[in-house]
């Protein structure tokens, strides 16, 4: 029965790509929907995203091992993460009519070889370690259903991901998304409720969810998990690369806030099923699979397989957007701006579906060599948070911000996480929670990045082609529909 329901749901995802297969007929429309998505679309898209079931599994691990709060970290850090986009990078990105968030640094500071900068580190923490991740997360889900070895479910799960993106690209993401979170939520709903109903007395219980622990010491495995997500997932490019397809800049703005309000809403219920899951399956290793093992276990197959396969296809999603992300990134910030500046359509919209299959390749060879989701996962968003967080941040606020500074901030970012990470922090001794935070590679590489960006910016200030893009980042005539087609800002040319 199970094995059924996941081919009817695959249909009915594959007849949705194919719907936004149709309206592909460009490098612009497989990548950003040609600046084309209404706001349900969009909306429906960043929730299917920021509940991603390789995340949500994760969470749920964390509500397993560490408590209430530790696990509401992940989805909670996710939501923030969204509504704090949408009020600072989001319309700016949209305003500079940017193909990808590497595009924001290449125009916002007059620097091609900036975004290609950026990009490229997108590109390995998103289009790699983090499609790494939510393939280690849907493989679970393929074995669980078809009772097959690790490697052979991450390959089935890779090439029906390919396939879906190769189709429409953001277009197919969006199309289906909207089933995927719908059912999704209804699915995380119920199972939390069904949990409440059945295990009372063996959940919320009060140390599990202990307000006072989150500020001493004891609260840092808490807030290393939700700051590295709601500051470090700033720069998310997968959830970036379905704004930059919005049909304005308000609607961009406006789907993060919904999104991150219902992915909060909702972040509370894995560390109650994490919780529960200690009494139902006491004593297990690695707790990421449970989530999967319970409706097997206590629902009817019917509902145990609607569910079961919605998280098949909100993975899917998930890791398409990484494709479409790294893809972007290849297509318009190294590709026609280093490489080919006026190919054809064709060529370009060629080239973007190998750069997918590529993404896809090196993801499976992660995947199969790490089998864990958020420590991959982890090491995506440190990178990001340790380069990236800083010149995404401050740029819509300050116009002083120089490319000087923003070149010195990512490469010291980098710098100091790569050798901290190798050879600790050297701070010494031990302190309260700030002092502990400060003593972790990203927490510390978030700091001196921070410090360099500002520095330099004082010393170095910005030209006039950076001060002339501040101006239209902030424009607020700019919040209509784009009137012509344009990479980054320069019109297309066939």
């Amino acid at each position: 029965m199970i094995t059924f329901i996941f081919v009817v749901f695959m249909i009915a995802i594959y007849l949705l790509a194919f719907k936004g297969y149709k309206r592909v007929d460009s490098a612009e429309d497989l990548i950003i929907a040609n600046w084309n998505l209404p706001l349900p679309l969009v909306t429906w898209s960043l929730t299917a995203a920021l509940l991603a079931a390789p995340f949500y599994f994760a969470a749920v691990d964390s509500g397993y091992f560490l408590g209430g709060w530790e696990s509401f970290a992940t989805m909670g850090g996710l939501g923030t993460a969204m509504i704090i986009c949408a009020f600072t990078w989001v319309k700016p990105l949209r305003r500079l009519k940017g193909w990808t968030i590497a595009d924001y640094y290449g125009i916002r500071f007059a620097d091609k070889k900036l975004g290609a900068y950026a990009g490229i580190i997108m590109i390995v923490a998103f289009g790699f370690f983090n499609a790494g991740a939510l393939t280690v997360g849907g493989a679970y889900i393929i074995q669980v259903i078809f009772d097959i070895p690790f490697w052979a479910s991450a390959i089935v799960f890779v090439i029906l991901t390919i396939v879906y993106t190769l189709m429409g690209g953001l277009w197919s993401l969006a199309y289906a998304d909207v089933l995927n979170g719908i059912i999704s939520v209804l699915g995380i709903l119920t199972v939390t409720l069904v949990i409440i109903f059945t295990n009372q007395g063996e959940i919320f219980n009060p140390n599990w969810w202990d307000v006072n622990r989150l500020f001493d010491q004891s609260g840092a495995d808490f807030w290393i998990l939700y700051l590295v997500l709601a500051l470090g997932n700033l720069a998310a490019a997968d959830l970036g690369q379905r704004v930059a397809g919005a049909k304005s800049p308000s609607i961009a703005s406006k789907s993060m806030i919904i999104a991150g309000l219902i992915v909060l809403i909702v972040g509370w219920t894995p560390g109650i099923i994490g919780e529960a899951f200690k009494m139902l399956y006491p004593g297990v290793e690695n707790a990421e699979s449970l989530l999967l093992l319970y409706p097997l276990d206590y629902w009817h197959p019917i509902f145990a397989g609607l569910f079961l396969t919605a998280m098949v296809g909100m993975a899917m999603s998930t890791l398409a957007a990484c494709y479409m992300a790294a893809v972007g990134v290849f297509a318009k910030n190294i590709y026609l701006d280093f490489i080919n500046k006026k190919p054809s359509q064709k060529k370009l919209l060629f080239y973007s579906r190998v750069a997918i299959l590529v993404c896809g390749v090196v993801a499976l060879y992660i995947s199969i060599s790490f089998e864990q989701v958020l420590a991959v996962a982890y090491l995506a968003w440190d990178i990001i948070f340790a380069t990236l967080f800083w010149p995404l941040l401050l740029p819509p606020f300050w116009k002083g911000v120089s490319s000087k500074a923003v070149w010195s901030s990512i490469s010291a970012g980098l710098f100091v996480y790569v050798v901290t990470l190798f050879a600790g922090v050297p701070l010494p001794g031990e302190g309260g929670l700030l002092w502990t935070l400060l003593q972790e590679p990203v927490f510390f590489a978030v700091v001196i990045s921070g410090i360099i960006i500002v520095v330099v910016s004082k010393l170095s200030p910005p030209n006039q082609a950076t001060l002339d893009a501040h101006a239209r980042e902030l424009d607020k005539t700019a919040d209509e529909l784009p009137t012509e087609e344009t990479f980054g800002g320069d019109k297309w040319v066939n």
